[in-house]
């Protein structure tokens, strides 16, 4: 994988990761550790994460901590040293991470030049990340990653397109309703372009007084001002966890898909 050279805001994206979360639904998993310390194959799923980015990246790459914040900061500066940064939520109890987004954000020295936002509880090949960058390589227009549709056993964040791969509806269906059949299913991953980063911004920062949303509330409610488009990526595999249950089908699926060996496993610290 060939890293991109410094000439323009694609070549270089920004990424923020957002880390901040105990992920209460794992149970005594995570009382110890962070979720994104949790192992597949040996590793911590944020490692998973960090160095598929780093692969393909030479821009800023922010973490934002929150729960278990010195353990995951001794972790991050042990194996990647000044080349990742980080940003403490204090607020992550009553974050859902609306401010992660934003604190994250705060932390780039240049938000203008745009920014990827994703979530580290992803589990992701390198089909996936191939086509989250070469987008970001080739054009400047904001998009959320999608993969599948919504449907009874895929619900959460959705987008609705119409026409070819713009988006003309965003919204959040955690239990299933029949009428959002065939929208898009988001994965957790959000590309805020050049051109949507003044907005984005601004109206993030207006809805801060209640930091229980998720920051995708910023574009359900202004996707007006926040023109975006969908990148479909059914041919590479990922997955999201939210329990252990969920945790061990993801892992065994990656693990398969990636061709590793041995079984993965999850080892509390």
């Amino acid at each position: 994988m060939q890293n991109h050279e410094v000439d323009g805001p694609q070549a270089t994206p920004s990424v923020i990761l957002l880390a901040a979360g105990r992920g209460s639904r794992m149970g005594s998993s995570t009382e110890r550790i962070p979720k994104a310390l949790l192992e597949v194959g040996g590793r911590p799923v944020l490692d998973w994460i960090l160095d598929a980015i780093l692969a393909r990246t030479t821009g800023e790459i922010v973490v934002v901590l929150g729960h278990g914040a010195q353990l995951l900061s001794g972790h991050l500066a042990a194996r990647y040293g000044d080349r990742v940064r980080t940003a403490v939520n204090a607020r992550y109890r009553e974050d859902v991470n609306i401010l992660s987004v934003e604190l994250g954000v705060r932390a780039l020295a240049h938000p203008e030049r745009g920014y990827l936002v994703v979530e580290t509880d992803l589990l992701v090949d390198d089909r996936v990340w191939d086509l989250v960058f070469e987008r970001m390589r080739v054009s400047s227009d904001s998009f959320w990653v999608c993969r599948g549709a919504y449907a009874p056993g895929l619900t959460g964040g959705i987008v609705r397109t119409r026409v070819g791969d713009a988006i003309d509806a965003i919204d959040y269906q955690p239990v299933y309703r029949p009428e959002f059949e065939g929208w898009r299913k988001m994965l957790g991953m959000l590309y805020v372009g050049p051109g949507e980063v003044d907005c984005d911004r601004r109206f993030r920062q207006a809805m801060l007084d209640d930091v229980g949303q998720y920051y995708m509330r910023p574009w359900i409610v202004h996707l007006g001002d926040l023109p975006c488009r969908a990148l479909q990526v059914d041919e590479g595999f990922a997955a999201s966890f939210n329990t252990p249950a969920e945790l061990d089908a993801a892992a065994r699926a990656f693990l398969a898909q990636a061709g590793a060996d041995g079984a993965w496993a999850h080892h509390e610290r």
